[in-house]
């Protein structure tokens, strides 16, 4: 995609979709790329969208991260999963120029039905969605690759830290260290196989303006509401990337 083909109405409807993306971030620590990806794929190809997203994806992480970086003791649990992360990052990385997505998110659908089944059932999975040490490295493999595939990794990473039970501004730093983590393994992956333009790069550092701008506008509101509106906002997320993904694999 070049500079000069982009209509300024969907510049507009880009960057509208990041801001957007941006401020739920800042408040809940996901929602960038659930929503600015398949904005940007509906006048670009897939792999446009995911790459030119990984810019301002890693950049709004960052932020997140540093902002609460009060938490940091509570990685060591989740260094298996952020680990075999970065693994499953590299190797989405590589296969996304070549994979077809609609089986990544059914994986994704699935997971998450799963997920708001025993959210609204009864915490009967507890192990799969408050998994150690190995099970934790396999959850986070798959979250990886499907980040490096599709850009988006939420529909697994938020249950599975939502499942413990954390304060919301320790919920919004350990999702960020995910999507950093994935995020700096797509980069690293994307430059050295050529999937990054110059024309992708310039659109990315772009676009990372209204993204910081946005996400430090969520952090603010997200201090302004209580733990019990936090989740059902969260909530309400799922349920709504629920309703996409079911979307996306069957029309």
């Amino acid at each position: 995609m070049e500079l000069s083909s982009i209509s300024i109405g969907l510049v507009a409807i880009a960057l509208t979709a990041i801001a957007l993306g941006a401020l739920v971030k800042g408040m809940t620590g996901l929602g960038l790329p659930l929503i600015a990806v398949p904005a940007i794929a509906t006048f670009a190809s897939v792999e446009e969208a995911v790459v030119l997203m990984i810019i301002p994806t890693l950049g709004s992480n960052l932020w997140l991260v540093g902002t609460h970086r009060r938490f940091a003791s509570l990685l060591s649990p989740h260094v298996p999963f952020l680990v075999a992360g970065l693994a499953g990052g590299i190797v989405g990385t590589f296969l996304l120029p070549t994979i077809d997505d609609r089986w990544l998110k059914l994986t994704l659908a699935v997971w998450l039905a799963v997920y708001l089944a025993q959210f609204v059932f009864g915490n009967f999975l507890r192990s799969l969605f408050q998994a150690k040490g190995l099970a934790a490295a396999a959850v986070g493999f798959t979250a990886g690759t499907i980040h490096g595939t599709t850009g988006i990794s939420a529909h697994i990473v938020a249950p599975y830290f939502h499942g413990r039970k954390l304060a919301p501004d320790a919920y919004a730093f350990l999702i960020a260290c995910a999507f950093m983590t994935f995020s700096g393994a797509q980069l690293a992956t994307a430059a050295s196989t050529q999937l990054f333009t110059a024309d992708r790069l310039l659109i990315g550092m772009i676009a990372l303006v209204p993204t910081l701008v946005f996400t430090q506008a969520g952090i603010r509101l997200a201090g302004k509401i209580s733990d019990a509106v936090f989740h059902k906002i969260l909530i309400a997320l799922f349920v709504l990337m629920e309703i996409k993904l079911i979307a996306d694999v069957c029309f």
